[in-house]
């Protein structure tokens, strides 16, 4: 690494060192050299968090079309949270990564922005020995939003609460794209507030009515289903927005050599091109086939997406993971994400998955294929449905076990998996449509692709 690389981390370790001596109770004894190197990734807990593009572009006022070049120089200067530009900042290194404008614009957003240092200490006490890493990463939700008990779900499950022919009408909290510059397509996260007026379980769908009209009738625009990417209690906690995870769906023309407006997504475009306060249209909820097996904490989940298809799988890893719910604290199963899309650039959520998968890798993994990176030995690209392939045994020992199998995203992975699964069983003497047949009567079978 570069000579200046090392200042950044080792702060990094000074700083959290003297945040955990201030926090009373915390029992701080010296760190062995791992635990210190690790320390040094954790990312310090800022009012919201902000995401960098996001801190640059409303905090730190950069414009807009020079944020990607901003963006790069921290991945060069391996600076990937607004932590690392604060550590940065009070090491006197901005001068020389930025120009002074931007450098200016960026303390001045860091001065407003203060740390939490009691949730930086929690984080430490987590990767300590004998810490309790899954408490220190979860966080309390606002609202009480369970039910009794928790896991009576289909009993309590909400149902078109709001119809196509008359919506709630909500707004936009933010649209964030969370691909990197090299992915072949846009995702952005959008975050929809309702008001506390719509409720929903995880793994349920929603229904978003675009503004405008069709051009081939004449009629207003028809609503479209996404899947939730957020818990029943929203990206916020307070139990009064809904998220989805949407990819902008463009079409390009050979003949034009550009993207034809005319095909474009209507509903994809309008929601990724959205601005805070923009009113939006929602129907639902819907959905009964992609709910979590609550009742049977044991069993393990085994979740296979591509692209945005991981969009329940965030409600259900959140849920589990991440906040501090009856559902995690009964959960001792497996939680296995197996994930398809084209190259790294494109993986989603990914720093939310290697958080858990570090803190909890007994009950979590993720697996992912990566189309345009990856090739098998006889050179073809790897699709998520040959990663499935590595771990026929185990995949099909865990249902037969009473593991619960999702699919959400093309359904031009089923057949591979479905024929792995068919060999698995007809090598163990088993009838596989039997063997189908029995999985889906216990609920085990989960399916909603297009």
């Amino acid at each position: 690494p570069r000579r200046e690389k090392w200042p950044i981390a080792t702060m990094a370790v000074t700083w959290l060192t003297g945040a955990l001596a201030l926090t009373s109770g915390l029992g701080v004894r010296p760190f062995p050299f791992q635990t210190a190197a690790r320390v040094s990734s954790i990312r310090l807990a800022l009012p919201a968090q902000p995401a960098l593009r996001e801190f640059f572009l409303e905090k730190a006022g950069v414009d807009v079309a020079y944020v990607d070049r901003v963006l790069s120089k921290c991945d060069e200067e391996y600076i990937g949270d607004v932590a690392g530009l604060r550590v940065a900042m009070e090491a006197g290194l901005l001068n020389d990564f930025f120009k002074p404008v931007v450098r200016l614009g960026i303390e001045s957003a860091l001065e407003r922005l203060i740390p939490d240092v009691s949730i930086a200490a929690a984080q430490v006490v987590g990767i300590m020995p004998n810490g309790r890493a899954s408490s220190a990463a979860q966080v309390t939700p606002k609202a009480a939003l369970e039910v009794e008990p928790y896991h009576a779900i289909l009993p309590n499950l909400p149902l078109n609460t709001f119809k196509n022919k008359a919506p709630h009408v909500g707004s936009i909290v933010n649209v964030k794209r969370i691909v990197g510059a090299s992915s072949p397509g846009e995702v952005c996260h959008i975050q929809i507030s309702t008001g506390g007026a719509l409720r929903y379980w995880e793994g349920q769908s929603l229904g978003v009515v675009p503004p405008g009209t069709n051009p081939k009738n004449g009629k207003p625009n028809s609503v479209r289903l996404y899947s939730i990417a957020s818990t029943r209690y929203g990206d916020d906690l307070a139990g009064d927005s809904v998220s989805l995870c949407v990819r902008r769906a463009l079409y390009w023309d050979a003949e034009l050599k550009g993207y034809d407006p005319a095909k474009k997504g209507v509903c994809s475009n309008f929601l990724c091109d959205s601005k805070p306060g923009d009113p939006v249209s929602v129907t639902g909820p819907t959905g009964k086939v992609m709910l979590m097996p609550e009742a049977t904490p044991k069993a393990d989940l085994i979740m296979i997406a591509t692209g945005t298809g991981i969009a329940p799988y965030r409600g259900f890893l959140r849920r589990l993971f991440v906040e501090s719910t009856p559902a995690a604290d009964a959960f001792t199963g497996l939680a296995w994400l197996f994930l398809g899309v084209a190259n790294a650039d494109s993986l989603l959520y990914d720093d939310d998955w290697q958080e858990v998968a570090a803190r909890d890798p007994e009950r979590f993994r993720a697996t992912y294929a990566l189309s345009r990176e990856m090739s098998k030995p006889d050179g073809s690209k790897v699709y998520v449905q040959d990663k499935v392939a590595e771990h026929a045994d185990e995949v099909f020992a865990r249902m037969d076990a009473g593991a619960h199998m999702y699919f959400c995203g093309l359904k031009g992975m089923m057949p591979g998996i479905t024929e792995m699964l068919q060999r698995v069983s007809e090598d163990k003497g088993l009838v596989w449509e039997d063997k189908l047949t029995e999985w889906k009567a216990n609920g085990q079978w989960h399916v909603e692709v297009y």
